[in-house]
């Protein structure tokens, strides 16, 4: 089992009200949801990290792989 650390923090009543209806509705633990809000969102950071590292990079057009792979 992984380790586990406890966060406590405030949020908007009105928030926490929609997130638990949406746990119960869906059958789902806050927890879960949260830890996987969590992830995506540091998962997103990082890739748009990459994306601003790369994205003046050459384009390379398939045709140009392709042939390169006949090789």
């Amino acid at each position: 089992m992984a380790k586990q650390a406890t966060l406590s923090t405030n949020i908007d009543l009105e928030l926490k009200k929609a997130l638990s209806d949406f746990c119960k509705r869906h059958g789902l633990k806050i927890q879960s949801v949260v830890e996987t809000a969590i992830r995506e969102q540091l998962e997103d950071e990082i890739d748009l990290g990459s994306y601003h590292e790369r994205k003046d990079e050459d384009e390379v057009p398939l045709s140009s792989i392709l042939k390169k792979r006949k090789k």
